[in-house]
């Protein structure tokens, strides 16, 4: 059985990021993005991205245009490749196979 973690990334708080006074304009949603990363939360990231996508990427509320889109995409994908050169990637579990629960749950593994 897989252990979920409970989500930590609210609308509140993306809010309240992208209106931080000391955040520079238009950092806020890779600034999180990068952040998650590094606190190995992947999981996490695609709330982050649709909310700059669904809200754009400044404090004021407004839908970005394609343009603004593309933007948001490149500036995050450019900064969690960066990020994984410093941080390291995700260190995410993978799965156990179903050979290796079935073996598990007949007590055949050590």
């Amino acid at each position: 059985m897989a252990l979920s973690l409970p989500s930590i990334v609210t609308p509140a708080l993306l809010s309240s990021i992208r209106s931080h006074p000391n955040l520079p304009r238009h950092t806020w949603y890779y600034i999180a993005a990068t952040t998650l990363t590094v606190l190995n939360r992947p999981d996490e990231i695609p709330k982050v991205y649709k909310h700059a996508i669904d809200h754009g990427p400044d404090c004021v509320d407004k839908l970005p245009n394609h343009d603004e889109q593309l933007k948001i995409s490149r500036r995050m994908r450019e900064a969690l490749v960066k990020t994984a050169a410093i941080g390291g990637l995700p260190k995410v579990r993978p799965r156990r196979s179903w050979k290796y629960q079935l073996a598990a749950s007949l007590g055949l593994t050590a």
